[in-house]
């Protein structure tokens, strides 16, 4: 490898004639570019179809979709083309079950002290417990059957945006996949609480976590997407 390389395989990528092979990658093996009058069709739907899914199926996405979303994660921007971006996935249902159990119990153990995730006090966290009762009975996670969790180091590089870029793109991929998604906030707050089950996870203590996102097959289809627009309020044309 030549000094100065960031292995972002432009070079290979690049070439008119396919005549650049790095890493032991071959031009051959690569995706062609997409066509973009289909593509951006696809991708405004995909984008307006998706929701946070918050019912699935009980059952396991196939362990080979899950790797391969995974990898191709690769291609998401991050900063210096560090891909310094951690993993730690739960993609069995029965071991989200367990996990999902030792999480519960040690929120009850904490909220019996008084401790509870950052932005929830004792009337919030009643509230959500009441909840499960009549919304649905997994407040926590939703009753999503996998969990991912990306991070990376602080410290190093461009962390949060790393960890939010992986993430988002993440759920698009699910959505590209008939898969359901959903972006968790009471359990990220309440990891910061359980240093314990913090390294279960194997998720170092320096590293910057942003997210928590479920995903599965969702429980309920949609019919046709969202027709949300970006207000003109919303938009700012900086006069120089």
């Amino acid at each position: 490898m030549k000094k100065g390389c960031w292995k972002c395989e432009h070079c290979l990528a690049v070439c008119p004639t396919g005549a650049v092979s790095i890493f032991g990658h071959r031009p051959e093996d690569s995706l062609t570019p997409v066509n973009t009058k289909e593509a951006a069709p696809m991708l405004d739907g995909l984008i307006a179809n998706r929701h946070s899914c918050r019912r699935y199926q009980d059952r396991n996405v196939a362990p080979e979709v899950i790797d391969d979303m995974i990898h191709r994660l690769a291609n998401a921007p991050n900063g210096g083309n560090k891909q310094q971006v951690e993993f730690t996935l739960i993609d069995d249902k029965e071991k989200m079950a367990r996990f999902r159990q030792t999480v519960r119990k040690e929120t009850e153990r904490l909220a019996g002290q008084g401790i509870y995730p950052e932005g929830f006090d004792r009337a919030s966290y009643e509230d959500m417990k009441r909840w499960e009762g009549t919304v649905r009975p997994d407040m926590l996670f939703c009753g999503a059957p996998h969990l991912l969790i990306p991070h990376a180091p602080a410290g190093q590089g461009e962390p949060v945006q790393d960890v939010l870029i992986a993430g988002t793109y993440f759920e698009l991929l699910c959505a590209s996949r008939g898969l359901g998604a959903v972006m968790l906030t009471f359990p990220l707050g309440a990891l910061d609480r359980m240093p314990e089950i913090k390294a279960m996870l194997e998720i170092p203590g320096d590293h910057y976590v942003g997210m928590l996102i479920g995903f599965g097959y969702p429980e309920i289809r949609y019919a046709r997407g969202a027709q949300r627009t970006v207000g003109e309020n919303r938009i700012h044309r900086p006069v120089f």
